[in-house]
């Protein structure tokens, strides 16, 4: 059975294959790109599990859902499946986040081909000894030129600071140690226990027809025999509700400091209903409302210096975990972090302006709409949300249900003193070459 939905005049029907498989599409009439990205519900944080029918639970090395990635790309004659792509005028790539991993590929025409290849080759993982030491080269040098970008080092401090066990805290390509204990058995495993078209989903978007890429879809699944499985069961560990530190500093070659605070929330939202998508969405109305550009206080601080353009802020949801992070850099590190925890406290004892938060409201319906008319960023939003156990879709109906008070309980929960991480970077103390 196929389900249509109408969201601000835009069509997006979906059905469920009897592989379990999810296809899904934005319909977009007039359209010239075309787009499909085609995921797994699996992650960086997916490295403890109970696979279908098992009694005893895997553990694998970390990073091995991004090597996994990077390793279905390389066909069994040695070339790159995006030369495939390219030869039809494609682009095509994929990306590996903490709970998902999604590739994909954009064209103006044969998108029947390119999805051709695009079921074909993360279906059918090709392995050996020797291209898995190889790989494994190549991801080593990725790490290490990782460990010299400062924005991802402030932020996997800040959550390694944050959190004690759960598994938020692993960084998704691994390190030099875990990489090294992959091994081509280990990738077969975690292929056919995640890559399942039960834990996937397919999403396209386009002036496309979704009867004709539902037998598309539907002829090459019958052609692979699956049967229908169990979920995989993903191992979480009790996490404590106090943070590991309070501060952590680095020098790095940066030319002035780079600031990622947080708040670890000790009771995160929970469970796949509206209730939960009402608190995120609640979660992210509060803090635009005392941190953005809708705000006085914004503009008064970015025209001191204190906030710079980038400055950035958020919450993030996973099972068993959640934390608002902020993000920015200053020539005066103390400061922002003091004006800003300052204003959340404020916020916290005297109130949100219900001024701001209502422009916060418009403002989230505005960025609804643009997702919808990016391609790309509509596939991604719409695969993280139901892989998060969200309705990407009904956002806009819960925005308008959310209330002043919902953000104000938000504040209540979140900003104190012992749940505080500060993560910086600094500059070497000899000043950057």
């Amino acid at each position: 059975m196929t389900l249509q939905r109408q969201v601000y005049g835009q069509e997006v029907a979906e059905t469920q294959l009897d592989s379990g498989l999810t296809v899904v599409l934005l319909k977009k009439p007039g359209f010239t790109q075309q787009f499909a990205a085609f995921a797994t519900h699996y992650g960086g944080m997916d490295t403890s599990f109970l696979a279908a029918g098992e009694q005893k639970v895997t553990h694998v090395p970390d990073g091995i859902a991004h090597f996994l990635e990077h390793k279905l790309f390389e066909e069994p004659d040695g070339t790159d499946v995006s030369q495939q792509f390219s030869q039809l005028g494609m682009t095509s790539n994929a990306y590996t986040g903490p709970y998902y991993t999604v590739y994909y590929f954009s064209t103006a025409d044969h998108f029947n081909a390119g999805l051709n290849i695009l079921l074909n080759f993360v279906q059918t993982p090709w392995f050996t000894d020797a291209t898995v030491a190889k790989e494994q080269g190549i991801i080593e040098q990725e790490i290490r030129t990782g460990l010299d970008n400062p924005l991802r080092t402030a932020y996997f401090n800040m959550l390694e600071s944050m959190y004690h066990y759960h598994p938020v805290r692993i960084r998704v390509e691994g390190t030099v140690e875990s990489i090294n204990r992959i091994t081509k058995e280990l990738l077969y495993q975690c292929h056919d226990t995640f890559y399942h078209p039960g834990n996937m989903m397919l999403v396209a978007t386009g002036d496309l027809d979704f009867k004709a890429i539902e037998e598309q879809v539907r002829r090459d699944q019958a052609g692979r025999n699956y049967q229908r499985r169990d979920a995989v069961a993903r191992v979480i560990p009790t996490e404590p509700p106090s943070v590991v530190r309070t501060e952590i500093a680095v020098e790095m070659k940066v030319s002035r400091p780079r600031v990622l605070m947080g708040f670890k929330h000790d009771a995160p939202p929970t469970g796949a209903s509206r209730d939960y998508q009402k608190q995120l969405i609640a979660a992210n109305l509060a803090l635009s409302a005392v941190l953005g550009r809708i705000t006085p206080n914004y503009w008064r601080l970015y025209e001191k210096g204190v906030l710079t353009e980038g400055f950035r802020f958020g919450y993030s949801a996973y099972p068993g975990a959640g934390f608002v992070w902020i993000d920015g850099e200053s020539e005066d590190a103390d400061s922002l972090v003091d004006a800003v925890t300052q204003e959340l406290w404020r916020a916290k004892e005297q109130g949100i302006h219900p001024d701001n938060f209502e422009a916060a409201r418009r403002q989230e319906i505005g960025s609804f709409l643009s997702v919808l008319d990016n391609p790309e960023q509509f596939a991604g939003t719409f695969i993280t949300h139901r892989f998060n156990g969200l309705d990407f879709l009904a956002n806009p109906e819960l925005l308008s249900e959310v209330s002043l008070d919902d953000g104000q309980d938000f504040l209540q929960q979140l900003i104190r003193d012992d749940n505080r991480v500060v993560s910086l970077v600094e500059p070497l103390k000899g000043g950057v070459d």
